[in-house]
């Protein structure tokens, strides 16, 4: 085990020196809200005692999407949330590197429990922002440009908006190696391509440098414990990869790589039944949901197309034709590997495959049509 080291250098976070082995609460200067009080976004900054790199996780940037905040906050305090025992996950006086943690990327959003911010913008396509733009490409510019400089890598931590759940998994640019790399080393069972919209964080970060992935776990406006504690899990291992924390991986029982997947769409308007729930196994001709007209008679059976995984589904009844349904990754050769082992909670050797459908889109070519235009992110 490595001995101290009092010569690391100071931290140097937007003016303020951090000492190493410290944990500090700090912010980002925004600017002035409209009655005159600071506008700020917080910060946690561990900056370990040894060498070694700088992650930045950020939660919140959609300001109703809040697993992110619960996993950042369980990660800096553990699941007491007391700081400096013995169920904390980082001991800074250990840590090789330095984290930087942004659990509330949004604040003015996350208080109007909103997606978009105060200014009707979305904060994720605005990045890297301009310093003396409008309120939404300010707001972007101070986060970007104090911690993406000086970050090696970076977890941007999303939910699927308020009309569906998403299962717990990883998008990122397959054609940048780290990035796959990084992604896979979280642990999630699905790993999505997708470069992301120009303006997001993580496409931007990547862009300028700073490999970077894109965590989506569960739905909005809630803190949902299962997938806040799988997305915890998926940061230690991430820290873990890194060689910032000591600790045995967890491997996944199977992981799909995700060129291409598919979006079963709504061939009618009515009231959405669906049949199967987020991370179910399907098998072609499955019948998957059904819509009725208003007193319950049956207008439409959907099928699925293929066999595979369900990761994301609609929660909203209310359906117009063509609306997003279900988000079926095809699976193939490992079908019948994640079919056999689904319900079984033992460790077993992890199998890959890599998913290109012909019959699919990357996320980049997908456009949602909603009442607040939501796209990949």
């Amino acid at each position: 085990m490595a001995s101290g080291n009092d010569s690391r250098k100071n931290f140097e976070f937007n003016g303020e020196l951090i000492e190493a082995g410290s944990r500090v609460e700090t912010v980002i200067d925004v600017g002035i809200d409209p009655l005159g009080r600071k506008l700020e976004i917080p910060c946690f900054i561990f900056h370990g005692s040894f060498e070694g790199p700088t992650l930045s996780i950020t939660s919140a940037i959609h300001g109703d999407e809040l697993n992110g905040v619960s996993i950042l906050h369980f990660l800096i305090h553990g699941y007491d949330h007391i700081p400096n025992n013995e169920d904390d996950f980082i001991d800074v006086t250990k840590l090789k590197g330095t984290l930087i943690l942004i659990p509330i990327a949004n604040p003015e959003s996350v208080l109007l429990r909103q997606r978009r911010t105060t200014d009707g913008r979305d904060l994720n396509r605005q990045f890297p922002g301009r310093s003396n733009g409008n309120h939404s490409q300010r707001l972007a510019h101070a986060l970007f440009s104090s911690i993406v400089p000086k970050s090696d890598y970076l977890i941007d931590i999303h939910t699927a908006p308020g009309t569906r759940i998403n299962l717990n998994h990883v998008r990122t640019n397959f054609d940048n190696e780290i990035c796959k790399k990084l992604a896979r080393s979280f642990g999630t069972n699905i790993v999505l391509h997708s470069l992301g919209s120009e303006g997001t964080i993580r496409r931007e970060a990547t862009d300028s440098g700073c490999p970077s992935i894109l965590l989506e776990t569960g739905s909005s406006n809630s803190f949902q414990i299962k997938n806040v504690e799988d997305g915890l899990a998926g940061v230690l291992n991430v820290l873990k990869s890194l060689g910032m924390i000591e600790g045995e991986i967890r491997e996944p029982n199977f992981r799909v790589l995700v060129r291409k997947s598919r979006w079963i769409r709504a061939p009618s308007g009515g009231l959405l039944h669906c049949l199967i729930g987020i991370g179910e196994l399907v098998e072609e001709n499955q019948l998957i949901a059904q819509i009725t007209d208003p007193f319950g008679h049956k207008t439409d059976d959907i099928f699925a197309p293929c066999n595979g995984i369900i990761v994301s589904i609609a929660t909203i009844p209310l359906t117009r034709t063509g609306d997003p349904l279900v988000h079926l990754v095809p699976l193939t050769k490992t079908f019948e590997h994640v079919k056999s082992i689904l319900d079984i909670e033992d460790d077993l050797e992890c199998k890959e495959e890599l998913v290109n459908d012909d019959e699919g889109v990357q996320l980049d070519d997908i456009v949602f049509e909603t009442s607040e235009k939501t796209e990949p992110k």
